[in-house]
C-alpha cells in the first residue's frame, strides 16, 4: 500500500469519521455542515506533488446579499456545489512543516539572513527554513544536500501521529468557526 493510501485510510479513520459524527457530510475531500443560517466548509488539499496535504475551512451565509455571503458566485452551481475553494475568507490549519502536513521523511535547512528596513537603516536576523519531503521511493537512495537535516521521519505510526496533530490543530478551527458564526 502506498504512503498516499496509508495516510488517507487513516484521515478516513482518525479525522472524517469524527467530523462526521459531528454533523458534517460529504466525500473527500470536501465537507460541510448545514446550520439554519450558515455552512460550515472544510477541504482537504492534497499537494500536487504528493507526500503531504493541508486543510482549509471556511463559513458561508446563503441568506446574505453580495460578499457577506463570502462565497463567489458560482453562476449555474447549485448551493451543494459550493466548497472552500469558491470563498473569499478561510483559515487554513497552521500543519506542521511550511503550512503542510507531510507523511514523508521531512529534511530542514535553516537559513538567517539579515534583512532590512530601509526608513529604520537598521538590519536584523531572519530566520527561514527550506523543507525537503522525501518519498518512500525517494528515500532508499537519498543523500541529503549539504545544510539539510532530518527532522521527521516517516515509519508506520506516522499517519496516526499526523492525524493527532491535526486533530489538536482542528481546535482552532472550531474557535474560527464559532467567531465566525457571531459575525
Amino acid at each position: 500500500m502506498s504512503q498516499s493510501s496509508k495516510m488517507n485510510d487513516a484521515l478516513k479513520k482518525n479525522v472524517i469519521a469524527p467530523l462526521l459524527s459531528l454533523g458534517f457530510e460529504g466525500k473527500f475531500p470536501h465537507y460541510r455542515k448545514v446550520y439554519d443560517d450558515r455552512i460550515e466548509l472544510l477541504a482537504i488539499f492534497k499537494n500536487k506533488w504528493g507526500n503531504s496535504f493541508t486543510i482549509e475551512i471556511s463559513t458561508i451565509y446563503p441568506q446574505r446579499e453580495g460578499e457577506k455571503r463570502n462565497y463567489y458566485d458560482c453562476g449555474e452551481e447549485s448551493l451543494d456545489d459550493v466548497n472552500v475553494w469558491n470563498t473569499n475568507l478561510r483559515y487554513r490549519l497552521p500543519g506542521m512543516f511550511d503550512g503542510w502536513f507531510y507523511y514523508t521523511d521531512v529534511y530542514v535547512k535553516e537559513d538567517v539572513y539579515a534583512k532590512k528596513i530601509p526608513f529604520l537603516n537598521i538590519k536584523f536576523p531572519h530566520h527561514i527554513n527550506f523543507y525537503l519531503a522525501v518519498s518512500e521511493k525517494r528515500k532508499q537512495n537519498f543523500n541529503p544536500p549539504e545544510g539539510y537535516r532530518q527532522i521527521q521521519i516517516a515509519d508506520d505510526t506516522i499517519y496516526e501521529r499526523i492525524c493527532l496533530e491535526v486533530n489538536k490543530q482542528m481546535k482552532k478551527a472550531f474557535l474560527w468557526w464559532k467567531k465566525m458564526s457571531k459575525k
